[in-house]
């Protein structure tokens, strides 16, 4: 029996990949999706984490970054239809599984308050064994963080300082509290997307363009929450 954690390079996903490295020591797979467009931090967090677990990462990836690959369909990946998260990262999971001559599990990293993420999953997926090893555990996000942090001795990803997850940068998943964070603190990354906005003659986020949006931006709003919708590797 192989146990595969899909190993995103965030807190939680590296909590799991721990547990399951502990209860199963010759038999887990770290699954990496590499989509080319997440920050160089974010690999030194995963070969720390990895190398923490002392187990390799096995990486499964489509070879093409999110602009490449909307340049090949000819379509704009948004918050409502994120062609991205599927191609470069569902799609290159399948691929993987296909490949394997024994039975397999696949843990996920939600937490204990994503079970409706996690139900989405299992419906979706109605011939795959997953698990949820910290909705199952009660697991918080929090406790995952300290015990990366003060009990293994790792920094977290940059990306942390700003946002809640380790993933693209910038993630067309995105809504607005999340466009404000990467204006304020990734302007190449903002500028990017408005480039493709300008390209393709569509919008990001509903009704609005990231050139509109930009114009709203006022030093006095408050960074209270993020609002990104996290891709289905991305905790």
């Amino acid at each position: 029996m192989k146990h595969i954690v899909l190993f995103s390079g965030g807190v939680q996903s590296s909590y799991v990949a721990a547990l399951i490295a502990k209860e199963y020591p010759k038999d887990v797979i770290l699954l990496f999706h590499d989509t080319l467009t997440e920050p160089v931090d974010n690999d030194r967090f995963r070969k720390e984490v990895a190398d923490y677990i002392g187990l390799p990462i096995t990486k499964q990836s489509d070879g093409r970054d999110i602009w490449q690959l909307f340049d090949d369909k000819g379509f704009l990946g948004n918050n409502r239809v994120s062609i991205c998260s599927y191609k470069l990262k569902v799609e290159q999971g399948l691929k993987f599984y296909k490949q394997l001559d024994e039975p397999f599990i696949i843990y996920y990293g939600f937490s204990n308050n994503e079970y409706k993420r996690a139900q989405k999953v299992t419906a979706r997926n109605p011939n795959l064994n997953c698990k949820f090893p910290l909705l199952e555990r009660r697991i918080h996000k929090d406790t995952c963080i300290r015990t990366i942090v003060h009990e293994w001795n790792i920094c977290l990803p940059e990306m942390y300082t700003h946002l809640h997850h380790a993933n693209c940068l910038p993630c067309v998943r995105g809504g607005k509290a999340y466009w404000t964070k990467i204006y304020r603190h990734y302007i190449d990354a903002y500028n990017r997307a408005v480039e493709a906005e300008e390209y393709y003659g569509y919008t990001i986020m509903p009704n609005i363009s990231l050139t509109e949006f930009a114009e709203t931006i006022g030093d006095d709003i408050q960074e209270e929450f993020d609002n990104t919708l996290p891709c289905i590797c991305s905790v």
